[in-house]
């Protein structure tokens, strides 16, 4: 559960603060992808293959440190690569996928969204989670219908409303922890 009746007052405070501060970060990385929805995309495949590079490096020091003759701790290693230069490479068709990938984080975020709201009902505020998740739901539908031929506009701009959402909803939340709503 989220949060609960038996809370510690100090964790509540704590939870406040940096659920305020994210979900203001939240809204404004969701605004300027809002704006730039084409860069937003490019910005987030390309910061997306660099991910996967580092992951991949990081796999094949651990890989050749502990299982060297591992040719499965390899493949992951070659796969890590492989995919984040990819990325780099052809970030376009690299957004096209994403979009895809996308689609299905919005239908999940619909589904935990949806828990999480009714985990906080019938505390004041519950419905906004559950808000969030009917968003997420529509523009998982959007991702799809679109595909691939939308998908360097739906990206940023899909990416950016969810994370618009999501940084309101935290700073909501926040709000409410700090007025004590949920003493």
């Amino acid at each position: 559960m989220f949060i609960t009746n038996n809370i510690d007052k100090e964790k509540l405070k704590e939870f406040s603060t940096l659920s305020i501060v994210s979900g203001i970060l939240m809204a404004i990385a969701g605004i300027l992808a809002i704006i730039h929805p084409v860069a937003g995309s490019l910005a987030f495949v390309i910061f997306l293959g660099a991910l996967f590079i580092a992951a991949g490096i990081v796999q094949a020091y651990t890989t050749f440190k502990a299982h060297q003759k591992s040719a499965g701790a390899w493949f992951k290693v070659f796969l890590l690569l492989i995919t984040g230069i990819l990325l780099l490479i052809w970030p376009a068709s690299g957004i096209a996928a994403v979009a895809i990938l996308f689609a299905a984080y919005f239908f999940i975020d619909s589904f935990a969204s949806f828990q999480m709201g009714l985990d906080l009902k019938p505390l004041k505020g519950w419905w906004i989670a559950v808000l969030n998740g009917v968003l997420s739901f529509i523009l998982g539908i959007i991702m799809i219908i679109g595909w691939p031929f939308t998908a360097p506009f739906t990206v940023g701009i899909i990416v950016g409303v969810s994370f618009f959402m999501d940084g309101l909803v935290l700073i909501y939340l926040g709000y409410l922890a700090k007025k004590g709503h949920y003493d």
